[in-house]
């Protein structure tokens, strides 16, 4: 049975992209420096951090948007 495709990081809601990076970075810890996987995982953690930067920013400017209209 082949695995189900994993969502994009941009389908998941905040709360996901939360659960997901704390998943990744308790995997990092656990993770021997050596092993080989480690450079995909810290790469999937960089790739969901730079998704919740940019919604929060994304946030930032239509809260900033609606306080000046």
């Amino acid at each position: 049975m082949p695995d189900q495709p994993r969502p994009q990081v941009v389908q998941l809601t905040g709360g996901e992209l939360d659960r997901y990076a704390n998943q990744l970075a308790r995997c990092l810890k656990a993770l021997d420096t050596s092993a080989p996987i480690r450079a995909h995982v810290q790469r999937e953690l960089a790739d969901v951090r730079a998704e919740q930067d940019t919604r929060t920013r994304s946030g930032e400017t239509a809260a900033q948007a609606a306080c000046q209209a």
